[in-house]
C-alpha cells in the first residue's frame, strides 16, 4: 500500500468527515488490543480461577506504571511529526521517525529491566494479597520482558497515526488480537497455565505487532520510511521529542502513580475486591478507546494545522471532537445501563461477590464518563499546539491532586468501597474546567503571533 493511499489531508477539505473515520479506526484499534488484557481476564476468569484472575489483575497498574511513561513519549514523537508534515520538514520527519524507534528500543529494554527486578517489592507496595501474590508476580515479570516490542509498535503506530494511516494500526490489532486470544486458550485450557499461560501469549502476540509495524514502516514511500542503520537519536528530534512527550511520559505516570493509590484502596477490600476491579477494568478499557480516539485525532489534527498556521482548523477540530464525545458517551451510558451485568458475566461466573465489586465501579465510572472525554480533547488540542508542559501542569494538579485528596480525606471518612471511584468524576470535571481555559490562552496567544509575523 502506498503512503498516499493510507494518509488523510488533515490540512485541507472538510473536517467532520475526516476526524469521524480518524477516530472510528482508532477506537477499533484500540479495542482490538483491549482484547490482550480482556481475553486474559475472560480466560483466566473462566478456566483458572478467582486467584490467577486476581494477579493478572493486581499486576496491571505496575505494568501501566512502567509503560506509561515511555510511550508517553510517542506521544511526543506523534506532535513533532505532525507539526513537520504540516510544514513539510522532509529531513526533519526523517529524523524524528528515526529517533523514535531507537526510543522504543532503549526504553522498552530499560523498563523491562526495572519490571522484572523490582516486581515484589511493588507488588507488596501495592498491598496486594498474598493469596494472589504468585501468580502476580509470574504475570508480571513474563509480560516485562514484551515491553521492548510493545513500545515498539506503539511508536510505529504513533508514526503512521501523525500523517492520518489508521488503517495498518488497525490490521496489526486484528491479527495480533487473534493470535492472543488462541495462545490465550492454548496455553491455559491446555498447559495450565494459569496466569503464566495468558503472560506468554501476550509476549508473542505483542512480538507480532513489532514485526509487523516494522514491516509497513519499511515500505513506506516518503520519509517516514524506516532504514535500520539510520536508527539513532538525532540530538536535536531527540530533544523536541523530549520536549513535547516527557511532560506526557510524567504526567502518564503520575496519572498512573494516583491510580495505584486507588488500587491499594480497593486491594484493602481483599482478593474479592481486587477480582472485581480487574473485570470493571477490563471493560473499562474498551469505553476508554473513545476519549483514546478523540484524544489521538484532536492532537493528530490540530498539530498538523498548528504547523500549517491554520489556528481555524484547530478551533473547528476542537468542536466537532466535543460533539462527537457527546454522541459516543450516549451510547455508552444505555450499553453499561441495560447490558451492566451481562458483561460482568463474560468475565466471571458463580462468584457474586466479585461481580458486584465489578458493577459498582463500572457503573460510576461509565455513567460520568463523557468528563473523561472533554478532559482528553482539551489535553489533545493543547499538546497538537505544542502545549505539553502547560497541559502536564493542569492535568497533573486537577487529576492527580483532586483524586489523592479525595482519596486521603473523603474515601478514609465514608469508607465505602463505591465511594473510592467517586473520586473519578469529580476529578475529571475539575481538570476539564482548568484545561478548556488554558486552551482558550494558549490558542488566543499562539494566533496572535502568527497575526503579527
Amino acid at each position: 500500500m502506498s503512503a498516499k493511499s493510507n494518509s488523510v489531508d488533515m490540512v485541507h477539505g472538510a473536517l467532520w468527515g475526516k476526524i469521524l473515520r480518524f477516530t472510528l479506526l482508532y477506537i477499533l484499534t484500540a479495542i482490538l488490543q483491549h482484547l490482550y488484557n480482556s481475553a486474559d481476564t475472560i480466560v483466566v476468569g473462566n478456566f483458572a480461577g478467582k486467584l490467577a484472575l486476581g494477579g493478572v489483575g493486581a499486576s496491571a497498574p505496575v505494568i501501566n506504571l512502567c509503560l506509561n511513561f515511555i510511550i508517553g513519549l510517542s506521544a511526543g514523537a506523534a506532535i513533532l511529526l505532525g507539526q513537520l508534515i504540516g510544514a513539510n520538514d522532509r529531513s526533519g520527519i526523517h529524523e524524528t521517525v528515526h529517533t523514535s524507534i531507537a526510543i522504543a528500543i532503549f526504553g522498552g529494554a530499560i523498563m523491562s529491566v526495572v519490571c522484572i527486578v523490582f516486581a515484589r517489592p511493588l507488588l507488596v507496595w501495592l498491598s496486594v494479597d498474598e493469596l494472589i501474590m504468585a501468580e502476580a508476580l509470574v504475570y508480571l515479570r513474563i509480560v516485562a520482558i514484551g515491553f521492548v516490542p510493545s513500545l515498539i509498535y506503539n511508536f510505529g503506530s504513533a508514526i503512521l497515526r501523525a500523517k492520518g494511516d489508521t488503517k495498518r494500526p488497525l490490521y496489526i490489532a486484528l491479527f495480533s488480537g487473534v493470535i492472543n486470544v488462541g495462545l490465550n486458550l492454548f496455553f491455559v485450557c491446555v498447559f495450565r497455565m494459569g496466569a503464566a499461560g495468558v503472560a506468554v501469549a501476550t509476549v508473542f502476540s505483542q512480538i507480532f505487532t513489532a514485526v509487523a509495524v516494522l514491516y509497513f514502516l519499511r515500505r513506506e514511500e516518503d520519509e517516514t520510511r524506516v532504514e535500520y542503520r539510520s536508527i539513532r537519536l538525532y540530538k536535536k528530534q531527540f530533544l523536541i521529542i523530549l520536549k513535547y512527550g516527557v511532560p506526557s511520559g510524567i504526567q502518564s505516570a503520575i496519572f498512573t502513580f494516583a491510580n495505584l493509590l486507588v488500587a491499594s484502596s480497593i486491594n484493602s477490600f481483599g482478593a474479592a475486591a481486587t477480582a472485581g476491579r480487574s473485570v470493571a477494568d477490563s471493560i473499562a478499557s474498551f469505553i476508554s478507546v473513545i476519549n483514546g480516539g478523540l484524544y489521538q485525532a484532536c492532537m493528530a489534527f490540530s498539530s498538523q494545522n498548528y504547523g500549517a498556521k491554520q489556528f481555524g482548523r484547530i478551533k473547528s477540530t476542537f468542536a466537532i471532537c466535543c460533539a462527537y464525545a457527546i454522541l459516543f458517551e450516549v451510547l455508552v451510558f444505555l450499553l453499561v445501563f441495560f447490558g451492566g451485568k451481562s458483561l460482568i458475566g463474560l468475565y466471571v461466573q458463580g462468584e457474586p461477590q466479585v461481580a458486584e465489586y465489578a458493577l459498582i465501579q463500572l457503573r460510576i465510572v461509565a455513567y460520568s464518563h463523557v468528563l473523561c472525554c472533554f478532559m482528553d480533547i482539551c489535553s489533545g488540542v493543547l499538546r497538537g499546539m505544542g502545549a505539553s508542559m502547560i497541559n502536564m501542569v493542569t492535568a497533573v494538579v486537577g487529576v492527580c491532586g483532586l483524586r489523592i485528596v479525595w482519596l486521603l480525606t473523603a474515601f478514609k471518612s465514608i469508607g465505602t468501597y463505591a465511594s473510592i471511584f467517586w473520586s473519578f468524576p469529580l476529578s475529571w470535571g475539575g481538570t476539564t474546567i482548568l484545561l478548556f481555559i488554558m486552551f482558550c490562552i494558549v490558542y488566543s496567544k499562539e494566533k496572535k503571533k502568527v497575526q503579527i509575523q
